[in-house]
Parts: structure tokens; sequence; C-alpha cells
């Protein structure tokens, strides 16, 4: 069974008061994760501070190869310490998503692929912690449809900007791409009632496709 080996890089001191707390936050989250989630094997999470955060949440998940995740913290975010609706667990368990998957098909290259990787770690948020989905992947509809179409037409670009399309741009507004992901993947899960974000973790984006469509207008 995988394990989680959790890494503090705080030579200053400045998680020195959370550390307890992160540590068991963290291990607590991976045992939960691990029982249903295709994990290869071992884990490694690096957790650093600094102000490299979501502003919104204190906090800040990486995961860009197999078996590594990368959490940076600011400790003097009042958001990060109250960790309203298990903020810190929820993050995590979308990076241990992210895991899974690259011990798969991995992140992927195209705007489709990221796409359904970050729908898929989105559920997979909601199926083992429940709660409500997170502010970036709740959209209106209206906006998610003004870039289905577009979306259709770059799915397998791997040219696309992932910048734009997930944090934002002058065209493009803040986070389209993962409640467009979150909601291509719930269109999916509706059709397929017995299927799971944790059992999907290394289906190929284009099984996901054709749940484009709804959106289009």
């Amino acid at each position: 069974m995988s394990e989680v080996c959790i890494h503090f890089i705080d030579a200053r001191g400045q998680l020195s008061q959370h550390k307890s707390w992160i540590n068991q936050v963290l291990t607590e989250t991976f045992i939960k994760a691990r029982n249903t989630l295709p994990l290869a094997g071992n884990v490694d999470v690096i957790v650093k501070a600094g102000p490299q955060v979501i502003p919104e949440k204190g906090h800040l998940g990486y995961t860009p190869e197999p078996g590594f995740i990368y959490i940076t913290i600011d400790p003097y975010s009042a958001v990060f310490g109250a960790n309203h609706n298990a903020s810190l667990e929820r993050m995590f368990a979308h990076e241990l998503h992210h895991a899974a998957r690259w011990d798969g098909p991995g992140y992927g290259s195209t705007l489709g692929e990221a796409l359904v990787t970050e729908g898929l770690a989105g559920h997979f948020v909601s199926e083992l912690l429940g709660g409500p989905p997170e502010i970036w992947e709740t959209l209106d509809d209206a906006l998610i449809s003004d870039y289905a179409r577009e979306a259709e037409t770059l799915w397998e670009r791997h040219d696309y900007s992932h910048s734009d399309w997930f944090f934002g741009s002058s065209s493009i507004p803040r986070w389209t791409g993962y409640s467009l992901g979150y909601a291509i993947v719930e269109q999916f899960l509706a059709a397929h009632p017995d299927s799971t974000a944790a059992a999907l973790a290394s289906e190929p984006a284009v099984t996901f496709r054709h749940c484009l469509r709804p959106y289009f207008r």
C-alpha cells in the first residue's frame, strides 16, 4: 500500500507553529484517499512557506510529475489559518488525484487533457470530502458555454495557453478552464452513475470529449 513522505523545507521556521497540524491533516487525507485512488507507489510531499499562493485560500498545490506534490503555504494568511470548509484537506485531495493520474496517462499536454485532469480532480474532492465545489469550479453555465466551442476547437492542441485558460487573461475569465473541466466531468458522471472520479483517474481524455456538447450554443 502506498505511503506518504512529508518533507518540510523550513530552515527559517516560518511554519514551525503549524507543522504538527499540517502533518496531521495531510497524513489523514492521504490515508483516506489511498483507499480509492490507484496510486502506483509512495508519494513525496514537499511543504514550504511563501507568498505565491491562491489569495482566497492561503495555500497552493502543484503536482508536476509522478510521485511528487509541492505545497506552498502562507503562514501569515488569515484564510489559511481559518481553514474554512477543510480547505487544506481539499487542496491536498485535489493534488493526490493529479498524482494518481500521473501514474496513468499523465497530466496531459493538450487543452482537452488538462480540462479532464482538472475536472476529475475536482470531482474526486467532492467524493472524498463532500461539501460544495471550489470557487474556481462554479463559474456560471452561460459563461462556460461562451468557451465550450473554442475548447472543442482547441481540444487536441498542444500550443494552447494554459495560463489563459486556467488563470485568466484579457480575453478569458479567471478559472474558465477549471469550471469547464468540472462541468465536462459532471456531465459524464451524470450519464454513468456507477463511475467515480477515483476510478476514472487513468481514463483517456477523449472519453469525455462529447460532454462538451451540452454547453454548445
